[in-house]
Formats: C-alpha cells, structure tokens, sequence
C-alpha cells in the first residue's frame, strides 16, 4: 500500500503535482562540461514552472541524452531519444508520455516549440548553454511546517523583472516538487502570500529587523504555524544513491513488449527479461511482478527506488524471466486507472499470463506471480481456483480486510513516527473508524454530503467549537469520505482474502518485514497461513523477516519517513530467499 493508502485520513500535507510524475529512474546527478553543448528552458503551466536542463551523458561511450528537471528535486530522466538535426530538436521520453519538437533559429542555438504531455501541449523555449544557468533569485524566504510527525521545508524564490515587478515561486523541499505560482501582498508590516494550485495561503508579520515573518498557513484544514526567514537559496538536493539499480550491459536479454488486458480496450505495456543462456528443454521459468496501490510504473519507482527492476534483474540472472508492466493508464498503459478497483486489475495479470502461456521460449507451465502489498491481494484473486499459476509470492500481501489494515496501519506508521500521545492516537483512530463505518454503510452514488452528515453525528464530541476551525475539520471529513467513497477503496475496505487464500493450490511464499508498518506481520502473516492451512494447501512458506520495513529495506523504524533516506532498495536476502525459492520450486516439479 503505497500512494492511495491514508495514512492519516484528516491531515492534509502539501500536494505534488508534477509534470514529469512520479515515474523516475534512477537519479544520477550529473553536469555538462564546459565545452559540452546542452539545452536549457524553462516550462510554464500558469500555475507552476518547472526548469529543464537538458545535457548529454558525461560517459563518452555513451550516445545517452539526459533530462535534469530543477523543480522535482533534480530528479535526471534518461531521454528515449534526443535528435538535433540542424533545422529542429526533438526529444522523447516515453515513461512519462513527453516529448518535444521545435524549431531551430538561424543561428542553431535556439529552439521555439511545443512541448507535449498527456493531451496537453505547452510553448517551450530551449536556449543553448554550455553549463546549467544559476538561479539568481532577489529574494529567498525559506520556513519549516510541521504535520503531525512530517517537518516539510519550505522555501520561497522573489524575482524583479527591469520594472520591478514581481515574480514569486514556492518550492516544497522535502517532496521534491518546486516552482508554484505565488503572489505575495504587503501591506504596512503584514504580508499576505497566496498559492493558487495547492490552494495554500499565509498569512504573516514581518519583524522590525526585517529578517523574518511570522504567521500561519493554511491548506483547506487547520492553521499551521509558520516563520518565514530570510536566507540564502537552498543548495540542490543531494543525488539519491541507489547502488542496486541495474547498469547496462546487462547479462540477459531485455525487450520492450505490449499485451492485452482480459478488460476490454486495455493494453499494458511493460519489460520482459529473458535469460541469455540455454534454455531448459520446456523453456525457462518466469514470474510477473504485481505492484502496489496507487498508480505505479513497471519499476514500482518510488523515491528513486526501482524495486522491481531490482528483482527483475536477480531472477533473471538466476535462469527465471521476468515481465514487468505500467499499470493501466500509467506510463505506456492505456485505461482508466482511476476507474478501477483490484478485480479490474486481476484482469489484467490475467492478460500478462496469457501473454507469456504464447511466448515460445518459457514455460507454459512455470509461469507464477509475484505481488508486492496490493499487488500480493491481486496475485492472490489470480491464483484462487487456478490451474494455470505455478507459484505465488506475497511480499508484504494482505491477509485480512482492507479496513482492518487501514486501522493496524494508522496506529503502527504514527508510533514509528514517533508520536506517543495517546489521546491522539485514539482520536485518529477513531476518526478512521467512523469514515470507514460511514462509507460502507452508504450505496456507492451516495454524495459526500450525505456522508459527511452522517460521519459528524458520530464525530460530534470532536467537533471544535470555533466557526473557522469547524468549517475546517469538516473540509478534512470531506477530503477523507472522498478517499474511501472512491472505486477502489469500496472494493479494498471490505475484501478479505480469506475464502480466496483457501482456494489457492500453488506453492506459496509468504514474506513480511518485521518492521512493516503499513501492512503488520503480526496482523497478517497468521491470517495467511492458517487460510491456506484452511485450503489444504501443504507447499507454504511464511515468514517474518527481521529489521526489514514494507518496502523490504534494511531500517531503523520502519517509518515511511525512512523508505527515502535508506540507500537500499531491497535486501539481499530478500532477493536471495527469491531466487532460491522460485528456483527449487519450479524444478520440484508443479503437479496442479
């Protein structure tokens, strides 16, 4: 449970809304020399600016084009294909549906075009340069909120044009998504700063020195206190270090692939891994990779983390190929993610196994599934009654209701997060039982009014006094109902894998991290096992991983505040206990 899951219902933290999305490859900060050419512009949206330099690879044996974008915490995406053939320049990047065309000047070195992404289309400029441009900012206003247990810096940029007129834009640091639009109003000693697509205001006093303001923020809940500083720019993010990422040359083969959804008008498209040497007389096994909630990349790319690149590459250099696929509408997929619950997404595992039954160098007959949180629930609906599934993996997978781990969740992230005020603790809780009580208690067309109404009668001993801070704990109510009322959560809140544990005949391998906070190996490793005991199902293995959180890296806590301070992507144990499994079970033999 990544993205879709709440951690806690009725906070409300900054959004990020990025151009390029969430779907980022490894981030390997790298510059242009001097004598370099590269490329650099700056992408308007209206209410967000995001800076793009755009430079070769410094590996002089590499053809490779590289895309820094500045205002996503200076995240590189390596360009698909970047061509400059003296009359325009074009790039793609396919991961996140983007590309570019524009014209060149007379003088070559400056380019006017469209950029493309998702249906929309946007004026870009890129200019030659030899190095990236400094940011030369008039002002820096950097502060720090505090959520609950999340400190998120914040940092504003004031430009002056030749006029004197003003150009302010709010970066938030710590998620790595920068450039908004703001307006700032001063009036006397008071200012006023307003960011319109994260619907943020502040409101503050500037001191006598002149060195700081003092104020609150709001965002469609409670006040936050807020001290604005006057400071210097905060230096780029340091480049995430992740060791275990795959490097070309790889050892096997990879190759680009597309196969149809069992739903109707949805074709996913994803990466197979095959391996180089001989193949076995029935073809080599393999395993499809089932990601988490929340629309995911083939890679499960997360934090700059790419974990199931990471386990592709460790199985198939141990003799298993492996596909791995966007989910629908994600990347390259096509469908209605937002439409969709886990049932719909069963449907399109199904279309990914069908697709590799075809594929004359596997083995029909030693295809499994390897689901990851979600993705376990999902490969677990697969296997239930099926004939087809040689092996099923469950990586931090569900063995009980979803709103039962939403309650186990909610409690376990906070305490890692070190918060220990019990009242707090209850209240939160609480609150998520009355927002998941009142969702499932109401028909799926029901509106959020009617919701929120029923919700604030049993909420009531919690409901403050004061007009403004009611209208905002009923905005929270609401941002929570929406969350629960949609498609997916419907679904998730009350499905429980038990029934469909039990019918499933397939080895099982059941891994959970003993520092899981967001899917409890107390809460569902015994659930798992005593339902497939239930089935009769013998070929099981379950087990809690020491000092390993959900993510399956190696942690102090297990706090979802670690999984992008930890280097590793996953434990070599991890990949090891894969591997040997996978291989000792689809060369035991697979009666079904």
């Amino acid at each position: 449970m990544r993205s879709r899951t709440p951690v806690y219902q009725l906070q409300y933290l900054l959004l990020m809304v990025c151009v390029l999305g969430s779907l980022q490859p490894p981030c390997q900060a790298q510059s242009s020399t001097a004598d370099s050419v590269a490329w650099y512009g700056e992408l308007d949206t209206g209410v967000r600016s995001f800076r793009f330099f755009i430079h070769p690879s410094p590996d002089p044996a590499g053809a490779e084009w590289q895309l820094l974008s500045l205002d996503e915490g200076a995240v590189e995406f390596t360009l698909d294909s970047f061509r400059n053939d003296g009359s325009t320049l074009a790039l793609e990047l396919k991961k996140t549906n983007a590309s570019y065309l524009g014209n060149l000047n007379a003088a070559r070195d400056e380019a006017t075009g469209q950029w493309k992404q998702n249906g929309a289309s946007l004026n870009l400029r890129l200019r030659q340069v030899n190095e990236r441009p400094a940011d030369n900012p008039a002002e820096v206003w950097t502060g720090e909120l505090t959520v609950l247990f999340q400190k998120l810096p914040l940092q504003f940029r004031l430009y002056r044009d030749a006029e004197g007129n003003e150009l302010l834009r709010m970066d938030s640091l710590a998620q790595k998504a920068g450039g908004f639009l703001a307006v700032r109003n001063v009036t006397d000693n008071r200012w006023s700063l307003q960011v319109p697509q994260i619907s943020g205001k502040f409101e503050g006093e500037l001191s006598a020195d002149g060195k700081s303001v003092s104020g609150q923020w709001t965002q469609g809940g409670p006040q936050l206190d807020l001290t604005l500083t006057r400071s210097e720019l905060a230096p780029s993010p340091r480049p995430a270090n992740r060791p275990q990422t795959p490097k070309p040359p790889l050892p096997y083969e990879v190759s680009e692939v597309g196969f149809e959804s069992l739903d109707a008008g949805v074709r996913l498209a994803g990466t197979l891994t095959i391996p180089r040497t001989a193949a076995p007389a029935a073809g080599f096994p393999a395993a499809i990779l089932i990601s988490g909630s929340g629309p995911q990349d083939r890679d499960e790319t997360l934090f700059e983390h790419r974990p199931f690149a990471v386990i592709a590459d460790a199985l198939t250099r141990s003799g298993i190929a492996v596909l791995r696929f966007d989910d629908r509408g994600t990347g390259q997929s096509t469908g209605n993610f937002a439409a969709a619950d886990s049932r719909n997404f069963r449907q399109d595992v199904l279309g990914a196994l069908r697709f590799l039954q075809g594929h004359s160098r596997l083995n029909s007959r030693a295809i499994g599934l390897i689901g990851h949180s979600e993705g376990g629930l999902i490969g677990t609906l697969t296997s239930a009654g099926s004939k087809d599934v040689a092996f099923l993996v469950l990586l931090a997978g569900t063995g009980v209701s979803g709103a039962d781990i939403l309650l186990s969740q909610g409690e376990l992230i906070a305490r890692a997060e070190g918060i220990t005020d019990e009242k707090l603790l209850r209240d939160q809780r609480r609150q998520q039982e009355v927002l998941i009580r009142t969702v499932l208690q109401h028909p799926a067309d029901a509106t959020v009014e009617i919701l929120r109404t029923t919700a604030l009668q049993e909420l009531a001993e919690q409901m403050p006094a004061d007009p403004d801070a009611r209208k905002a704990f009923e905005a929270q109510l609401d941002g929570g109902l929406k969350t629960l009322h949609a498609v997916w959560f419907r679904f998730f809140l009350t499905y429980d894998p038990a029934d469909d544990l039990k019918r499933v005949t397939c080895p099982v391998l059941a891994l959970n991290g003993a520092r899981d906070t967001q899917v409890d190996p107390r809460l569902n490793l015994p659930a798992i096992r005593s339902s497939l005991a239930a089935g009769g199902n013998q070929r099981v293995s379950v087990e809690e991983l020491p000092g390993l959180n959900h993510l399956f890296q190696t942690c102090r806590t297990g706090g979802v505040s670690e999984y992008e301070q930890i280097d590793e992507t996953i434990s070599p144990l991890v990949l090891q206990r894969l591997t040997e499994w996978i291989s000792s079970t689809v060369s035991g033999g697979m009666s079904r």
